[in-house]
């Protein structure tokens, strides 16, 4: 798969690379073996045509070949858990103790997420904040990656059949899960989910 490019941007790269590949081949072979004087008085034309379809296929690669930019909306999202500390006197010593207890962490939310063309589908889209691990699994048969467009976080490239995690802490609101892989999210690629 041609750097996992969407189905359009793949046929118009391979039109546009046919056409060039065409008239390179037929300049080189064909056109000479009937005008033995090829390209002769025609030179100049020749060589503006050459340009034409050069500039073109390098305009097609720029133009098919873009990763779409995915701004992030805000900075990454980053909480602190605050420490409890308490102080508890003893009864019949002359001098004050204190003890130090801190609260258990609570256990990471694990989400498991799969991602077929072109749909992501989640255990659950109503998570509570804190930390939160998207177990993400590639059940497709393209490479994908999940990332949360709120806080630019994502996994890396996942290959067909492969996973990966995605561990984030993130605080209540509404965020959207989505695939970087360009032509993806406008497919439908996307799921919106929610953290109270």
């Amino acid at each position: 798969m041609p750097l996992a490019l969407s189905t359009g941007h793949e046929i118009g790269l391979g039109v546009t690379g046919l056409i060039f590949i065409l008239f390179a081949l037929a300049s080189s072979f064909l056109f000479p073996r009937f005008r033995p004087d090829y390209p002769g008085h025609g030179l100049l034309a020749f060589i503006v045509v050459a340009f034409v379809f050069f500039f073109g296929m390098l305009t097609a690669v720029e133009v098919f070949g873009a990763e779409t930019k995915h701004n992030a909306e805000g900075a990454p999202a980053e909480t602190t858990t605050a420490q409890q500390t308490t102080t508890r006197p003893t009864v019949g010593q002359t001098s004050a103790q204190s003890t130090t207890t801190t609260p258990a962490k609570p256990a990471a939310t694990k989400v498991p997420v799969s991602e077929t063309e072109f749909k992501i589908v989640a255990g659950s889209t109503d998570l509570k904040a804190g930390e939160i691990t998207f177990e993400v699994k590639n059940d497709g048969k393209l490479p994908h990656d999940l990332a949360i467009k709120e806080t630019g976080d994502k996994t890396k490239l996942i290959p067909v059949g492969g996973t990966a995690e995605l561990k984030v802490t993130l605080k209540a609101g509404k965020y959207e899960l989505y695939c970087t892989v360009p032509g993806h999210e406008a497919a439908g690629m996307k799921l919106n989910i929610t953290v109270s």
